[in-house]
């Protein structure tokens, strides 16, 4: 028998609730796998919440690392034992699943299953922000608003690694002080002086901005973007914003967002090989996850709610 994690109605974290189900063998494309680790992403509550829908009654849950146990009659270049990680494929709060093979990448042999579930969505995102939504260029200057949140963290590192001059902003002294080593320049993203604050740091604007707050920061970011420059809107955290279009675009401000899937499509073995390779040289800095057993998953989404935690979060089986 395998614990899945199902809830039957949206609602909040007391709706999910642990079922043990026998999972059957494969479908011809599909594997069966056996999760060691995974990932929680901010999205798994939506799907919960229904903001985006699914039938119910529904398994929340993107990503996910672990063993194949079998493998259906069309699949090819996978057998059981093998050990795989996806990203973005509904139904990951389980013990065991079955997948579409497609969807499967190669887990690292020097990566435990804990570690590519704490880091490949997350990184994926992360690597989208500074590749796809805007290809970042080394001595550009870049403003990151929400910077510790989980991809905010991994943006802003990521980008001061590749020469770039970074100002994050974070809302409580304690996350300014998590975020001083990851960037240039701290400030408090409710500063009533924001902008100002920016462009004393950057007077021409900074080149890029990467939205994860949303409706509290974005008059600030629209203010202090330089004009020809680029917002990439990536999270909401307190909503949607306001956005004067009109005026962004007589200052040939670009405005960006959407699926991290449309920039990585194509690209995942890059991409993906290039997180872990970050991850490896320790670029992501202290990135590790608060593990929590999968029959605890409302739990974990109920530490989201009450911002309990910070960084990343997994279950494991």
């Amino acid at each position: 028998m395998s614990t899945t994690i199902r809830f039957h109605q949206y609602g909040s974290p007391d709706v999910l609730a642990p079922e043990e189900e026998q999972v059957g063998m494969p479908g011809p494309a599909q594997v069966r796998l056996r999760h060691e680790a995974i990932g929680v992403n901010f999205i798994d509550t939506a799907f919960r919440q229904g903001v985006f829908p699914m039938a119910l009654p529904g398994v929340t849950g993107v990503e996910g690392a672990g063993i194949v146990e079998a493998v259906g009659s069309d699949v090819q270049g996978i057998q059981a034992g093998d050990r795989m990680a996806y990203f973005l494929a509904p139904g990951s709060y389980a013990e065991v699943r079955l997948i579409d093979a497609s969807d499967l990448i190669r887990s690292p042999e020097d990566l435990s299953s804990a570690e590519i579930a704490t880091v490949l969505t997350k990184g994926l995102t992360a690597w989208a922000a500074l590749n796809g939504f805007y290809p970042l260029k080394a001595g550009e200057t870049v403003l990151v608003q929400g910077a510790s949140s989980n991809v905010g963290w991994l943006v802003s590192r990521w980008a001061k690694a590749r020469g770039a001059r970074v100002i994050g902003t974070a809302g409580s002294a304690t996350k300014q002080a998590a975020i001083a080593g990851s960037v240039d320049h701290v400030l408090p993203s409710g500063s009533d002086d924001l902008a100002a604050r920016i462009r004393a740091i950057a007077p021409n604007g900074v080149d890029v901005v990467y939205e994860f707050v949303g409706k509290a920061t974005f008059a600030a970011s629209a203010a202090a973007v330089r004009d020809g420059g680029t917002i990439v809107t990536i999270g909401a955290a307190s909503g949607s914003p306001a956005i004067d279009q009109a005026d962004l675009d007589s200052r040939n401000v670009r405005v960006v967002g959407g699926p991290m899937a449309q920039y990585v499509q194509g690209r995942v073995a890059q991409a993906s090989d290039e997180v872990f390779d970050a991850y490896r040289k320790g670029i992501f800095g202290d990135f590790k996850a608060t593990v929590y057993p999968l029959v605890e998953a409302a739990a974990a989404h109920e530490d989201i709610a009450a911002r309990r935690k910070s960084g990343p979060m997994i279950l494991v089986p």
